[in-house]
């Protein structure tokens, strides 16, 4: 009997002393599972996509900076691409294929209200005759490269986000360039299937200025037999549904290649 109650009281002691340290214990570990979360805070992929946005928006700018600066200090463009850029640059524009042209004009089904405009540079631009109100706006195509032969090595993601070796990623960089020279940003950009083939699109858009609305602009990037064709549109905001169908409907009908085939 005595040893029992002795056994007991001993338990008791020990259960006494443990208690304290137990909890000292628990409290030590929620600090430190506190502090661990807070330093390493999980975002969204919403909130990725925006701060990759950002980062690559400040890199535009700074680069387009030092650009600047280099241009009053008199240092060649060229070199000055090769050092602050931290991306391929495209080449100017190309020439169209042999037959694109036909009588002083485009020989190819234009849009209704489309008319071609000047051409020079690698470029031809398109005018738009304004319908139901429709303010003035524009278009220009142009041959912006021509795709690599070796681009059957590139498989899965990486030939989803190609055209022809050029990576989606320096098209949109390249349309944030012309944007920060013309005081605008980018709003978005998607891959999308038109008429059949694959093109790449960026939003963009510039601010009302000189009593000029806000214009919002679309470039479509997309390949047709070995070259790659940017198409660009330019209008006043509340309009952009309108001439974005019609640039649809143009790249869905556009292969340059067979005005060859009808002389």
């Amino acid at each position: 009997m005595l040893r029992r109650i002795t056994l007991s009281l001993a338990l008791l002691v020990s259960m006494i002393v443990m208690l304290p340290l137990a909890a000292s214990t628990a409290h030590n570990l929620r600090s430190q599972f506190g502090t661990t979360s807070h330093r390493f805070r999980h975002h969204s992929r919403a909130w990725w996509r925006r701060h990759r946005a950002l980062m690559r928006r400040r890199q535009a700018l700074v680069a387009r900076r030092r650009a600047l600066i280099a241009a009053r200090n008199g240092v060649a463009p060229t070199s000055l691409t090769k050092a602050s850029d931290n991306h391929a640059v495209l080449p100017a524009p190309l020439a169209f294929p042999e037959g694109f042209y036909r009588e002083g004009t485009v020989a190819m089904p234009l849009p209704n209200g489309w008319s071609a405009g000047s051409t020079g540079n690698g470029t031809s631009s398109f005018r738009i005759a304004p319908p139901s109100g429709m303010p003035e706006a524009h278009a220009t195509l142009a041959v912006v490269a021509v795709a690599s032969t070796n681009t059957n090595r590139a498989l899965g993601r990486e030939q989803r986000s190609t055209f022809g070796g050029v990576s989606f990623t320096d098209l949109r960089r390249n349309v944030i360039d012309k944007m920060i020279s013309a005081g605008g940003w980018v709003v978005n950009d998607r891959p999308r299937e038109i008429g059949g083939q694959r093109v790449f699109e960026v939003i963009a858009q510039t601010p009302a200025t000189n009593g000029k609305p806000e214009q919002v602009w679309n470039f479509y990037f997309t390949q047709v037999n070995g070259r790659i064709y940017s198409l660009t549109t330019q209008t006043a905001g509340g309009f952009n549904g309108r001439l974005a169908s019609d640039a649809e409907k143009f790249l869905a009908t556009f292969h340059p290649m067979e005005a060859n085939k009808t002389r």
